[in-house]
This record gives structure tokens, sequence and C-alpha cells, in this order.
């Protein structure tokens, strides 16, 4: 008796871990398909501002582009996690090439925008070690470590060639 109770136990903190998980990807969905939104409107506005200056041609491709991305942004939030996780899974099987490939850009591209995230929030307390407080590194302003590169054990090893 006590293991079925376990089992059940089991099943129900299993169930609660995947409903935590789908809500957090559906948030995370959602924030996705806005960055895009975010992203098709800055490539619109180049598009005129291509136009302004009589590049048409170039403005049209990447109007085309923005158009693409719009759609696919649109596509994905009309979908729910669990078909997204799905499609993934027969294109990582149909293609595993183009999925790994895709995998490594979109990693990519999130790294970017979260260092780029990271950098606008500290950007407005960056430095401030020169004034007495911790730099971004969070060292104080005196405290910052010497730069080896530039001793000069270092610097004659390098000219003569001698290691």
């Amino acid at each position: 008796m006590e293991e079925n109770n376990g089992q059940a136990a089991g099943a129900g903190l299993i169930d609660k871990v995947k409903q935590g998980a789908t809500a957090q990807l559906s948030t995370q969905k959602d924030r996705a398909t806005e960055g895009i939104g975010s992203v098709v409107d800055a490539v619109r506005q180049s598009t005129r501002h291509l136009r302004d200056n009589q590049h048409e041609t170039i403005a049209e491709y990447v109007d085309q582009a923005a158009g693409h991305l719009e759609r696919w942004s649109n596509q994905l939030k009309e979908k729910n996690v669990g078909e997204i996780l799905q499609e993934a899974q027969q294109l990582a099987r149909r293609r595993p090439a183009v999925f790994i490939g895709t995998a490594f850009a979109v990693g990519l591209l999130g790294a970017r925008f979260l260092k780029s995230s990271r950098d606008r929030q500290s950007s407005s307390s960056a430095y401030r070690g020169r004034s007495g407080g911790d730099d971004i590194y969070g060292v104080r302003g005196g405290d910052r470590p010497r730069d080896l590169t530039t001793s000069p054990a270092v610097t004659s090893s390098f000219d003569t060639g001698r290691i």
C-alpha cells in the first residue's frame, strides 16, 4: 500500500514539475515573440530609411525579410509549448544538421541578447570605481590588479624572443 502512495506522490510531483516548466516555457515564448516583434519594427524602420535614401531594391529585400519574421512570430504566438516541442523533435529527426545549426544560432543570439541586457543594466553604474565605489566587476577603485602584460619581465621576453 505504501508503494502505491509513493508512486502517486512521485507522479504528482512530476506533474507539478511539468506544469511549472510548461508555464516557464510559455512565458519565455511570449517574451521571444515580443522581442521578434521589436526586431520587425526596427527592420521596417530601416526599410523606410533605405527608401528615403533611394535604395529601393535593398529596402524591398529587407521588407520581405521583415514580413517573413513577422509571419513566423505570429505562428509562434498561436502555438502552445507542446506543439512547438513536437515540431522541434520532428525537425531534429528529419534534418538533424539543420536542427543543430539552428540551435547553435539561437544559442549565439540568446547569449548576445543576454550580454547586451546585462551591459545595459550595469551601464548606469559602470566604472563607479573611479569615484571610490565598485566598478562593474565588483572591484574597489584602488584594488584593481596590475596589468601583467606590461611587466618588464614579460615585455623583455617577448622583445628578445626568449621564453
